[in-house]
């Protein structure tokens, strides 16, 4: 009754606290909110742009497109984007800093 109650009041710091009293005593809970959280596959990619053609610049334009891949490969995207998701779900939003690190990045 108090989760409809909740719900009807529209009391949404209490449905949050709800949601994670559900995640740590329920396994069902959570493994579906974790389910919910790394449906989707976070895939990415990069594709290089380049203004002009020059033989010399190209393996700049290499070097450059290697660090760039080097740079996400160390950041972590799709477990730092299924973490978001995951309070996300559990909390109706997420808040944080994305701090740069000198070969990738991470979220707090």
């Amino acid at each position: 009754m108090a989760v409809l109650a909740a719900l009807a009041r529209k009391d949404y710091p209490l449905l949050r606290e709800i949601s994670n009293y559900f995640f740590e005593v329920s396994g069902m809970y959570e493994r579906l909110v974790k389910y919910f959280a790394g449906l989707y596959r976070y895939d990415w990619y990069i594709t290089p742009y380049v203004i002009e053609e020059n033989e010399k610049k190209n393996d700049k334009i290499l070097k450059e497109f290697s660090e760039a891949l080097d740079y996400f490969d160390h950041a972590g995207v799709k477990k730092l984007c299924q973490d978001v998701a995951l309070q996300v779900i559990l909390n109706g939003c997420y808040y944080g800093y994305i701090i740069e690190t000198s070969n990738g990045f991470t979220f707090q």
